[in-house]
């Protein structure tokens, strides 16, 4: 026969704000990381611009959607020549893939952020910088390639899991307030 179990004492009574409180902790905790992840996936550098002014020195930047930053300022004698980089992509079906790339006496800077599998639109943009190279004192040039597509399905998706975690832990943090004030008044009545 089993010994009958002693009653709980008002220490060890289980508290619903306790509960709550902890829980509350335990999703801002999850939520962290998505926040985190989130927010640095939709600052992925996918968006390269280059610009040029007439006669006057080059800008390459790339961007996501929360920051931009300058790659490199060129002046026109730095720029040696433009290049089509091909390769293959990785995957089974390996299919080729293009990006312009410039060559400087800086390095090699490519104008894409992303390879491009459609080689007219990266021959497009090579001839747009050559004739510019070609006759730079009479146009500027501006050239922008936006990839940032996939950062933002990503990125936003897990920024909206973390805002919404957020947004639970608060009405967790407000219900155990509310279950603290009952059990003060419940405590002192």
């Amino acid at each position: 026969m089993s010994e009958p179990i002693p009653a709980p004492s008002d220490d060890d009574k289980p508290l619903a704000s306790r509960s709550t409180a902890i829980g509350a902790v335990a999703f801002f905790i999850l939520a962290v990381p998505f926040l985190v992840l989130g927010l640095w996936l939709l600052d992925g550098k996918s968006r390269m611009d280059f610009r040029c002014e007439a006669g006057g020195p080059c800008t390459l930047t790339r961007s996501g959607w929360l920051t931009r930053e300058e790659v490199a300022k060129l002046p026109l004698d730095a720029i040696q020549s433009v290049k089509l980089e091909r390769s293959r992509s990785a995957r089974r079906k390996s299919v080729p893939i293009f990006r312009p790339e410039l060559e400087t006496t800086q390095g090699k800077f490519p104008l894409f952020a992303q390879w491009a599998t459609d080689e007219r639109e990266a021959i497009a943009v090579k001839e747009q910088v050559e004739r510019f190279l070609a006759s730079p004192k009479t146009d500027a040039l501006e050239v922008t390639r936006d990839d940032r597509r996939s950062s933002l399905r990503v990125g936003g998706a897990f920024t909206a899991v973390g805002v919404a975690l957020l947004l639970f832990t608060t009405w967790l943090a407000l219900r155990s307030r509310m279950h603290r004030r009952t059990e003060q008044a419940a405590a002192t009545a």
